[in-house]
């Protein structure tokens, strides 16, 4: 499978940002119908302020190792995944789904960032939601 394309809408319709979108813009004759999988682009800035939040929360509590842990325990606070009852296993077990750029649009994203600053401040770093987002910006810059 190839890269995806990106272009930028305008008021005159889509325009090529890439190179590659450029070519495959050129490419393309007049009238010729092809087909775009409407999907806007994950916002880089906002992932690294998710693992600012899990730096700052392994960095304040004896709870995690690592972020990678930190990360598994949040999804696991979001219900981000699912937890099931393993057969010789004496408890159910989580398997958690991915937050990758390719397997969870921005939308949704955004959505378990809000819910991931909120089950941080609830289960392990009682501060308020002003004091957490200053830190995760100061951390992120």
């Amino acid at each position: 499978m190839s890269a995806p394309l990106h272009f930028i809408k305008t008021a005159a319709g889509f325009v090529p940002k890439s190179q590659a979108a450029r070519d495959f813009h050129a490419g393309t004759k007049l009238g010729q119908t092809i087909e775009l999988k409407g999907r806007r682009p994950r916002n880089p800035a906002h992932h690294r302020k998710l693992f600012a939040l899990l730096n700052i929360l392994v960095d304040n509590t004896d709870h995690f190792a690592n972020v990678e842990d930190a990360l598994l325990a949040v999804k696991a606070a979001t219900g981000l995944g699912r937890w099931m009852r393993v057969e010789g296993a004496t408890r159910e077990l989580f398997y958690p789904d991915s937050i990758a750029f390719d397997a969870m649009p921005q939308a949704e994203f955004a959505e378990f960032y809000e819910k991931a600053v909120a089950a941080v401040i609830r289960w392990w770093l009682p501060v308020s939601d002003d004091e957490i987002k200053e830190a995760i910006e100061a951390f992120a810059a």
